[in-house]
């Protein structure tokens, strides 16, 4: 694999679910965006171009929206502690507008994933251990699924340390305990 390209940097890849675009993570020019890759003409569209870091993103099981992790509401609303944090986003795939989902104001919201039930995944450091909530998308609702007292842990703090598999409903995470990394 050549890579892809004008596109120098990229990580989270995550398919579509009709299997056609791969969703990206991409760095350019010293500015992290989402693109969308198309598999089959081998073309990147790039989907946001602002000063925003746009990262993890997920398609929901239908392929209509992007969700994904931000930091636009810090820079429009201000630092914590001086600190730029990460909010959950929601984007129209077609339509590329952008629903701001605000949970958790001043942590780090991360890794969304969207289960069966079309409700969002996620991991927050609110009170100063990365743990999984899920956002109930209907009832703009968020419930805390794990309280794990070392926090869910990715290799920095905005790695991606969950996964999910909708059709059973099963979430993979990833935890650092005895020197190591283990998979639950």
């Amino acid at each position: 694999n050549k890579g892809i390209k004008g596109l120098p940097a990229f990580s989270n890849p995550a398919w579509s679910p009709d299997g056609r675009y791969i969703l990206l993570s991409g760095k350019k020019e010293g500015q992290t965006d989402l693109y969308k890759y198309n598999i089959r003409t081998r073309r990147v569209e790039q989907l946001t171009d602002d000063i925003y870091s746009e990262m993890h993103p997920t398609w929901n099981a239908e392929g209509t929206q992007i969700i994904f992790s931000t930091d636009e509401l810090a820079w429009k609303e201000g630092r914590t502690y001086g600190k730029l944090t990460f909010n959950l986003a929601v984007m129209d795939a077609q339509s590329r507008y952008v629903d701001h989902i605000r949970v958790f104001p001043g942590a780090d919201n991360l890794n969304p994933q969207v289960d069966a039930d079309g409700d969002i995944l996620f991991l927050s450091n609110r009170d100063g251990y990365r743990n999984m909530y899920r956002y109930e998308v209907d009832e703009q609702r968020v419930y805390q699924l794990t309280d794990i007292p070392t926090g869910i842990s990715g290799i920095s703090q905005y790695s991606p340390a969950i996964s999910l598999e909708r059709k059973q409903e099963r979430v993979l995470y990833t935890l650092y305990n005895n020197r190591g990394y283990s998979v639950y």
